[in-house]
């Protein structure tokens, strides 16, 4: 019985580290840190402003890893990095880079950061403060969206004509309107 128990954990341990061999392996080349603030309460202007800071698209670095999982660098900062250590998943700055050491932080031990369960609570450290969770953070694969074009609203249309009328004045064309 003793065996058969022994078996047991030990089928389930290798079903355990298949899946998440195969996470590390799909991880998303690209992921996003994203969130809104749900709605205004004490201090929390002053949690939003620093995490808004970390907001954005981070690429996967394939040739590092920390912690046996990858590392991910911010599009256009090659200071601000994502990483794991020691069961939890961080976003800090690159001299910190395998360490403690960070603004964000979420207690989770999943094998890439878009992995990270639903009930992960992001930290961002407050300066003299402490830690604050933010609930609303989130980890997701893929880079974020280009930005919609908004339609021109309709009460510039007179300003933009006259604008046109002007310039064609000053330069000597003639425009019909």
């Amino acid at each position: 019985a003793e065996a058969e128990a022994e078996a047991e954990a030990e089928a389930s341990g290798s079903e355990e580290a298949e899946v998440w061999a195969r996470q590390l392996a799909e991880a998303a080349p690209v992921v996003r840190l994203e969130g809104q603030p749900r709605r205004q309460r004490h201090g929390w202007t002053v949690t939003w402003s620093v995490a808004r800071r970390w907001l954005g698209s981070y690429d996967r670095l394939d040739r590092v890893q920390v912690g046996g999982r990858h590392v991910y660098c911010r599009r256009g900062s090659s200071s601000r990095v994502l990483w794991f250590t020691a069961g939890f998943w961080h976003f800090g700055h690159i001299q910190y880079l395998g360490s403690q050491t960070a603004a964000l932080f979420v207690a989770d031990s999943a094998a890439c950061p878009e992995a990270i369960g639903e009930e992960g609570v992001w930290h961002v450290g407050l300066p003299s403060r402490g830690w604050a969770p933010l609930h609303e953070l989130r980890v997701r694969a893929g880079a974020e969206p280009p930005p919609q074009p908004r339609p021109l609203p309709s009460a510039m249309l007179p300003a933009l004509v006259g604008l046109v009328i002007v310039l064609a004045a000053s330069t000597g064309f003639r425009v019909w309107l």
